[in-house]
C-alpha cells in the first residue's frame, strides 16, 4: 500500500451493482475506458467518484485486488469507500438502491492545487521560487524567497544566498531581522528582552538578566584583580574556558590581611605571603585564653631551663645503672670462663656425630623414575618397586612418592617404603578396576637414623 500517495490516471471507469453501505464490487470496464486493475495495486488510494444517474459520492477509495491472495476471499476487485463529500445533505456514505452505478477516478475540487499565475494579485513563478498557499487551493509566488537545492539554502531579500537560512537587507529595516522567543537580532547586535526566561526553569535565586543588546557573540571570562582572584585563579582561553589554578611560591599561605594595627586591621581581600607569629594563637589550657607574642617568649625560657636541668639529674641516673650493670657483666663472665671452656670441648664431637647422622636428612635421595602400572582389579592391593640410587639396606628412610598429573580410576598410594639397596617400594590400591597407566613418579628418601 502506498501510504498517502494518490495517483490520477485519465479515463478511468468501472461499473458495480453493488447496493448499500458496502465496499463496490467491480463488474466490468465501462466502455471507452480502462479499468482499476491496469493502473493501481493492491491497496493503492485514489480518488473515486460514483453515480447511479441520481445520487453521487466522491471521496478517497483503497482498491482490494482479487488476485493479490486466494486466502482473502475476494472475488472481484474492490473499492472501499471513505466519503468527503456526497448528495447526502451531511455528505456522508450513500445507501445505494439497487442498479448499475458508475466509478472513476477523479480530481475533487476541494483538493484540487491550482497555480494562481493571471489571477488578481498573484505572481508568475519563476525557477527556485518556493510557493506559498495564497487561498485553500491556489498557490502564489514571491520572488523575496528562494530556494537552492545544490546548497540546501533559503533565501529571505537575498537572491545570491549561500547560508542555510540567508536573510538579506538594511540592517536598519525590520524586514531583515530575526525575532525568536525573547531575543531578536537588531542591527547591531542580539538584543534580549528583560526578565526572558523564569527563575524556576534555570534554578536561579535572582533575575536572569536585566535584558539590553549583545555586541559580540560571547562574553569572555575575567578574573577580578580587585579582590585579588587573579591571585589564584587564570582562565585557559576566552572561550570553553577551563579554571586552573596558578602556581605559588614555597612557603606562602593564601590568607587574610596581617594583624598588625592597634587595636585591630579593618577587613580585607586575602593573598598570598609569608607567616607571622600573630598568625598562630597559642592557646593556655589551663586559663583557655590566647597568648601573645611576649607571653610566648617569655615560657620559651622556662622550658628551656626545665629541660636542661632535668636532662642534667637523669643522666646521672643512667651512667649509674650503666656502671652496675657493667661490672655485673665483668664479674659474671670471668666466673664462668673455665666452665664454658669445658663445655665447648665436650661438645664438639657431639656436633661432628650429629652432622654426620643428619646429613641424609638434609640432603635427602631423589629420583624421577617412569613407571608403567599393570592393570588391577577392584580392591586389589599391589607393591611396585622404584630404583632410588645410594639407598642403603642397613639405614632406615621416610620416603615419599609423587605421580607427575592425575591417576586414573581413582588409583590410591597407601605407604611407601626403603625396600632394599638402591631400591624402594610403593604400595598401590585400586578401589575400583584400573586400566592401567605409564606415568612419572616424583620420589624423595629422608634417612633417618
Amino acid at each position: 500500500m502506498s501510504q498517502n500517495r494518490i495517483q490520477l490516471h485519465d479515463r478511468v471507469k468501472e461499473l458495480t451493482y453493488t447496493q448499500g453501505l458496502g465496499n463496490f464490487a467491480l463488474a466490468r470496464t465501462a466502455d471507452g475506458f480502462s479499468d482499476l486493475e491496469r493502473f493501481y495495486n493492491h491497496q493503492d488510494v485514489f480518488f473515486y467518484a460514483v453515480t447511479d444517474g441520481t445520487r453521487y459520492e466522491i471521496g478517497s477509495g483503497v482498491l482490494l485486488r482479487h488476485d493479490f491472495s486466494e486466502a482473502d476471499a475476494i472475488t472481484y476487485n474492490e473499492v472501499v469507500r471513505h466519503p468527503f463529500r456526497s448528495s447526502n445533505t451531511d455528505d456522508s456514505k450513500i445507501d445505494f438502491p439497487p442498479g448499475v452505478k458508475e466509478v472513476f477516478i477523479t480530481y475533487p475540487a476541494t483538493h484540487a492545487v491550482m497555480m494562481g499565475s493571471g489571477l488578481p494579485g498573484c505572481n508568475v513563478p519563476q525557477r527556485k521560487g518556493i510557493a506559498v498557499w495564497d487561498s485553500e487551493n491556489v498557490l502564489n509566488y514571491f520572488s523575496d524567497i528562494t530556494y537552492d537545492s545544490s546548497l540546501n539554502s533559503v533565501g529571505i531579500n537575498q537572491p545570491n544566498h549561500y547560508y542555510g537560512v540567508d536573510v538579506g537587507g538594511d540592517g536598519l529595516s525590520y524586514e531583515s531581522r530575526v525575532r525568536a522567543s525573547g531575543y531578536f537580532v537588531g542591527a547591531t547586535g542580539v538584543y534580549y528582552d528583560s526578565g526572558n526566561g523564569g527563575n524556576a526553569s534555570l534554578g536561579l535565586t535572582q533575575s536572569p538578566y536585566q535584558g539590553g543588546t549583545q555586541y559580540v557573540h560571547f562574553s569572555p571570562n575575567v578574573v577580578d584583580s580587585n579582590t585579588n582572584a587573579n591571585l589564584v585563579i587564570e582562565v585557559s582561553g576566552e572561550v570553553n574556558e577551563n579554571l586552573l589554578l596558578k602556581k605559588q611560591t614555597a612557603h606562602t599561605v593564601f590568607a587574610g590581611p596581617i594583624d598588625d594595627c592597634d587595636p585591630s586591621c579593618s577587613e580585607d581581600y586575602p593573598l598570598f605571603r609569608n607567616l607571622v607569629v600573630d598568625d598562630l594563637p597559642m592557646t593556655d589550657l589551663s586559663t583557655n585564653h590566647f597568648l601573645g607574642q611576649a607571653a610566648l617568649i617569655a615560657l620559651s625560657g622556662n622550658l628551656n631551663e626545665y629541660t636542661d636541668s632535668g636532662v642534667f639529674i637523669a643522666s646521672g641516673y643512667l651512667q649509674s645503672g650503666i656502671d652496675i650493670v657493667s661490672g655485673a657483666l665483668t664479674t659474671h663472665t670471668n666466673s664462668y670462663t673455665s666452665d664454658f671452656r669445658d663445655f665447648e670441648l665436650a661438645s664438639s664431637g657431639r656436633i661432628d656425630d650429629y652432622l654426620d647422622n643428619a646429613s641424609g636428612i638434609l640432603y635427602p635421595h631423589t629420583a624421577t623414575v617412569e613407571k608403567t602400572l599393570a592393570s588391577m582389579s577392584a580392591g586389589e592391593v599391589r607393591a611396585e618397586s622404584f630404583t632410588v640410587s645410594d639407598i642403603s639396606s642397613s639405614s632406615n628412610y621416610v620416603v615419599n612418592i609423587s605421580p607427575s598429573g592425575n591417576l586414573n580410576d581413582n588409583l590410591l598410594i597407601t605407604h611407601a617404603f626403603a625396600a632394599g639397596s638402591n631400591t624402594v617400594s610403593g604400595i598401590f590400591y585400586s578401589p575400583s578396576t584400573f586400566a592401567g597407566q605409564t606415568t612419572n613418579f616424583f620420589i624423595a628418601a629422608h634417612r633417618i637414623d
